[in-house]
């Protein structure tokens, strides 16, 4: 299962280059890492990082808006960027004939985008739109709930697209300043994967990359632990919404492969405990399963699942009764198998994709600092035993480690910290 060598360079400019060659590929896909998110905002500037991320496609100085838009689409490429917490990515799907057109218009928005007053007026009222969009939304909500609750007055506990006030506040001295620290040349990764050539893409970064310049990025701490709680958020809702979450190590910690099991079997799949015995058997759920996140300093361990109002508390009863025999118990030497089985499928039909392939070089390099090729991902996860998911199991996926967040009714009253282990 050999995978093609990944070339790094760092450049004068303090940019970091990854490329990996792919040559029986006709398409190239490129990103442009920013490696601070929302987390660094202070409570004032919260929402700064995702506001910056639109600003890059409202004009610079030789595209407008419509311009930038077009720039790919009319040779039959893709550009789209994001924001979390911890890292913006700008990234472009194109032909390989195309990427010197793909290096131009990365640069071009990442380092030349004007910050027009006007459009900076007119992409608040845009970015507000999708402030009330995620409000009205309450599988976003309750996420937003979560974390704050996880993570209270920490970055991490902070919604990513800010607020409407915090939005209202900015001013483009405010955006220009935090663009030129955030976006210096030793705070981006370019990475690159594809039917490209590492030395052809070099020399475009070189000649089309001019980084600003500004005072280097403030980072925060890592959160400090919580006191595990519970909040209930009522409103008007079809279904109750049910998430809870437990801190796990870091990305750079070796138990992160054991971990990835131990959810995988949990509820990462059809055929997962959650999804048997609250779906399957109890009928309670349409969507119900658990998810895994590691970040530069932390870890989640997370359940969801939408009920009726009516069954919430009968719900988080079975959800408990699974938890603590797992927790007891560990999973049988089966679960264990099938989850590695398919955790590994799921890197190497991932790294059929070129877009793939660009992102799991820049995690690397941004969580850890080193390439680490998919063959040593596998390799880590084939090694994890029964007895190291069972110890996992029992440290980490108890009940009384979970923060539970609700949104929406629930006949009876709101749940309340008596009605989950541990809470206060």
């Amino acid at each position: 299962m050999p995978f093609s060598p990944v070339h790094k360079l760092r450049l004068s400019s303090g940019i970091t280059l990854l490329v990996q060659p792919m040559p029986d590929r006709l398409t190239v896909a490129a990103g442009v890492w920013v490696r601070s998110g929302s987390r660094v905002e202070s409570d004032e500037l919260q929402g700064m990082a995702h506001f910056i991320e639109h600003m890059m496609f409202k004009g610079t100085e030789t595209r407008d808006a419509r311009g930038i838009a077009a720039s790919l689409e009319g040779l039959g490429g893709h550009l789209d960027a994001w924001t979390n917490h911890e890292h913006v990515c700008y990234e472009a799907r194109a032909l390989s004939e195309h990427l010197p057109q793909v290096v131009d218009v990365l640069a071009d928005i990442t380092c030349r985008s004007r910050f027009d007053a006007a459009e900076i007026e007119r992409e608040k009222s845009v970015v507000k739109q999708e402030i009330a969009a995620c409000e009205d939304d309450p599988t976003d909500k309750i996420h937003e709930l979560l974390a704050r609750q996880l993570y209270g007055a920490h970055g991490l506990g902070r919604p990513i697209l800010g607020t409407v006030e915090s939005v209202d506040a900015f001013t483009r001295e405010h955006l220009y300043a935090n663009f030129a620290s955030r976006y210096r040349g030793d705070e981006l990764v370019i990475a690159a994967a594809g039917g490209l050539d590492p030395e052809h893409l070099r020399d475009l970064v070189e000649r089309h990359f001019a980084a600003p310049s500004g005072p280097a990025v403030v980072r925060d701490p890592a959160p400090v632990p919580r006191a595990v709680s519970v909040i209930h958020e009522e409103r008007d809702e079809q279904q109750l919404y049910l998430a809870l979450g437990a801190p796990t190590p870091a990305y750079s910690d070796p138990r992160r492969y054991g971990l990835r099991v131990l959810n995988t079997l949990l509820g990462g799949l059809m055929s997962s405990r959650l999804f048997q015995r609250i779906r399957e058997e109890a009928g309670l759920a349409y969507s119900v399963g658990s998810g895994l996140s590691f970040l530069s300093d932390t870890g989640l361990l997370s359940i969801q699942m939408g009920v009726a109002p009516e069954q919430g508390r009968e719900a988080l009863r079975l959800l408990r009764l699974e938890l603590e025999k797992l927790a007891a118990e560990g999973p049988s030497e089966s679960e264990v198998e099938a989850a590695k089985m398919y955790l590994k499928g799921g890197v190497i039909i991932g790294m059929e994709s070129v877009s793939n392939r660009m992102e799991h070089m820049a995690r690397q390099e941004l969580y850890t600092g080193r390439y680490s090729p998919p063959e040593e991902h596998v390799a880590a996860v084939l090694a994890v035993t029964r007895e190291q998911v069972a110890d996992l199991a029992a440290e980490f996926a108890r009940p009384e480690r979970f923060t539970l967040g609700a949104l929406g009714p629930a006949p009876g009253g709101p749940l309340s910290p008596a009605e989950w282990p541990a809470a206060s």
